[in-house]
């Protein structure tokens, strides 16, 4: 399991999150999003799709891809996760492979 209890209760709280992307060609495209849609089975972070046209056509080249989760309530604290994303729908879905705390 790599999002905890307390990366599940991070996500719920931050207002915008950044997420990266990259072609296949090496030049990395950074966003930012809305709130997390759910999580899922421990593992999988659900983003609804908006526009996200670079970030939509990275991930459909290669998966990869980063989210940062920050705060700044009841004491600074943040995580980077790590893994692969795929597009379903209107869902954005990541499974995180690693997790590292930034703070």
């Amino acid at each position: 399991m790599v999002i905890t209890t307390e990366i599940k209760e991070l996500a719920t709280q931050v207002p915008f999150v950044p997420i990266a992307t990259v072609s296949n060609e090496g030049t990395p495209h950074l966003i930012v999003v809305g709130k997390v849609k759910e999580v899922r089975d421990d593992d999988v972070v659900v983003f609804g799709v908006y526009k996200m046209e670079s970030t939509q056509a990275n991930i459909k080249a290669n998966g990869v891809m980063q989210v940062v989760f920050v705060t700044t309530a009841d004491g600074p604290k943040g995580v980077r996760l790590s893994g692969k994303a795929c597009i379903e729908g209107t869902e954005l879905l990541f499974k995180a492979e690693q997790a590292e705390a930034l703070i």
